[in-house]
């Protein structure tokens, strides 16, 4: 949840300071009214900056932890690059799963670069702010090439990424499941998702869902010089 993953005192500390300068402000106005005006005049200078304080730095410190949960990413994949014939392009991609426990494909495609796509879907922002992060279930490993004039003609290489469908669609028809998303105006919408780097041998590459689709990026030396000296 969203408190867990964040100091929720940086929050709630400062709110009740400026509940408790709030409280002292009213009471210096009381006093005021009542025409004890040197114990309102005390009061309200204590209450006043406690309050404006207080509220300052605790939306300072929630706009701060909004931020963190916007940017939230959730580790998908690594994916390792072995060539298995330079003259013919083609490629073993190894894709270890990192949102589900000891599972590994391989995928042998043909081309420039491996591609991984996904449908996903993305929640509204005050619904992440809650802690629901983006979801997503992925699609397949393909092939692609640098550029149009290089994948002209070549062919297509493509392995399914499909798991297990959920365990609750078991016991809730998935109809149910889309009719309450719709109604709870937590969904922004949902959307197809796709990363892609640059084929090398030995490149190992990680794959992460972030709160806007899929992103991957170089995990070590190889892959980064793959990417760097792509046409």
């Amino acid at each position: 949840m969203f408190l867990q993953s964040v100091s929720w005192y940086w929050i709630a500390a400062p709110l009740i300071v400026a509940g408790l300068g709030a409280l002292i402000l009213l009471r210096g106005v009381g006093h005021i009214f009542r025409g004890s005006h040197g114990k309102g005049t005390a009061h309200m200078a204590v209450g006043a900056p406690l309050s404006v304080i207080g509220f300052a730095v605790g939306l300072l410190a929630l706009n701060t932890q909004t931020f963190a949960r916007l940017s939230h990413e959730n580790d998908v994949a690594n994916i390792a690059v072995k060539s298995l014939n330079p003259a013919q392009n083609t490629w073993r991609i190894t894709v270890q799963r990192l949102d589900v426990p000891n599972t590994v494909q391989t995928c042998d495609i043909q081309g420039d670069s491996w591609e991984m796509s996904a449908r996903v879907q993305k929640w509204k922002p005050w619904a992440n702010v809650l802690g629901l992060d983006t979801t997503y279930a992925l699609d397949q490993i393909t092939n692609r090439y640098f550029n149009a004039e290089r994948a002209n003609g070549k062919p297509i290489t493509a392995c399914d990424m499909k798991g297990p469908p959920p365990a609750v669609d078991q016991y809730v028809p998935n109809s149910w499941l889309n009719w309450l998303v719709g109604e709870s105006y937590t969904e922004q919408r949902h959307f197809g998702s796709a990363a892609y780097m640059a084929n090398a041998e030995g490149a190992v590459y990680k794959v992460v869902m972030t709160q806007s689709g899929l992103n991957a990026e170089p995990v070590n030396s190889v892959a980064a010089g793959a990417n760097t000296s792509r046409p």
